[in-house]
């Protein structure tokens, strides 16, 4: 029989995370050396039905409501769009496009490909059963309660990335090419640096809606590189562009760094009955 957590922040980011990191190596195990895209599908819902399990089965009935009046669903932030659309866009392709001056891709059939950039097929599930209700919506609010902004920022993008680290090891389905000695550190810890950008995102909007098209107009732009990217070298390209790519890594940590220089090593949120605000005092990200 479970117990019902308190309302320690500590604790609720404890149990997600085990929940969390249970189920995503059950479904590396469970496609282990497979291919099959069901496996990322899948790793996708895994963090905000993690949320859904602390809810339920770990909270007491009075205190369920608030878990999920602080994941950021109320406010559209639309102001905040097109800085969440933007970033990413020249993140991603400004790897390729240094592959492709040095000759390791060449890119065919664009044009059509576009409309699955402005409209990407798994927008909806992106969004609304995506990852970023787990990570920024869950997890950062809780240890913002028990650490300063940055490292908060920093741990919670840290835990995402070692989140992709069954799936990059036990199956063929993500980031399958190149060495796993040098793909597996290089996604996490570009993850890791992305994830400042995302909490800046949470932070300032105080809505999950731009951390969640962020993320998706990553994922989106890397489908459409790899579905029109032609290359005799896979591997080299894997450590140039893409989100294994050192290129890739080197442009989310510069802004991850411009990011973090302008932001004040503030104190933690201790009183959990505070709501995450759009204006922290504990948390002074740059205003846009």
């Amino acid at each position: 029989m479970f117990t019902p957590i308190t309302a320690s922040p500590l604790r609720q980011a404890g149990v997600y995370t085990t929940i969390a990191f249970t189920a995503e190596t059950a479904i590396g195990l469970i496609f282990r050396g497979s291919a099959s895209p069901a496996a990322p599908m899948l790793s996708i819902l895994v963090p905000v039905l993690s949320v859904v399990a602390v809810t339920f089965g770990f909270t007491p009935r009075g205190r369920r409501r608030e878990i999920w009046s602080g994941v950021g669903l109320r406010r559209a932030a639309f102001r905040f769009w097109p800085i969440a659309i933007a970033v990413p866009v020249a993140v991603v392709a400004v790897p390729y496009a240094l592959a492709w001056a040095v000759g390791l891709v060449t890119f065919h059939d664009l044009a059509p490909s576009l409309p699955d950039l402005a409209l990407p097929a798994d927008l909806f599930t992106g969004i609304i059963l995506g990852e970023e209700i787990g990570w920024r919506g869950f997890l950062l609010p809780r240890l913002r309660e028990v650490t300063s902004g940055r490292r908060a920022a920093l741990i919670t993008g840290f835990l995402h990335g070692l989140f992709h680290v069954p799936l990059l090891t036990l199956t063929a389905s993500y980031d399958s090419a190149g060495n796993r000695w040098v793909v597996v550190p290089v996604v996490v810890v570009t993850i890791t640096a992305a994830g400042v950008f995302y909490a800046w995102l949470r932070e300032r909007s105080d809505s999950i809606w731009p951390v969640a098209i962020t993320h998706n107009m990553v994922n989106s732009v890397l489908d459409l590189a790899t579905s029109t990217a032609a290359t005799t070298s896979p591997v080299a390209v894997s450590y140039v562009a893409g989100e294994s790519g050192l290129a890739t890594f080197a442009a989310v940590a510069l802004v991850a760094a411009v990011v973090l220089r302008r932001t004040e090593a503030c104190p933690a949120l201790t009183r959990p009955d505070i709501p995450f605000p759009t204006q922290s005092p504990y948390l002074d990200y740059p205003a846009l």
